[in-house]
C-alpha cells in the first residue's frame, strides 16, 4: 500500500512516526510547504521525499533496510 500525503501550497506538514514493511511512503510537494519527517522506518522498499520548490525539508531518524531513502 501507498501513503501518499499530496500538499498543494501555503501548509505546514509535520509527518511522524512512519514505519513502511515492503511499500512506499511518499511526500509528494509542490511549493511553499515546510515538511518533517521523522522516525521514518522503510524495510525493503523506498522512502521518498519529493519536493519541487521553496521548500525546507528535514528527515530525522531515517532508517532504510535493503533499499534507498531519497531527497529529490
Amino acid at each position: 500500500n501507498v501513503t501518499v500525503p499530496g500538499v498543494d501550497e501555503d501548509v505546514d506538514v509535520v509527518v511522524s512516526d512512519v514505519v513502511v514493511v515492503d511499500d512506499v511512503a511518499v511526500l509528494d510537494v509542490d511549493e511553499d510547504v515546510d515538511v518533517v519527517v521523522s522516525d521514518v522506518v522503510v524495510i525493503e522498499d523506498v522512502a521518498v521525499a519529493d519536493v519541487e520548490e521553496d521548500v525546507n525539508v528535514v528527515i530525522i531518524d531515517a532508517v532504510v533496510g535493503d533499499n534507498v531513502a531519497v531527497i529529490d
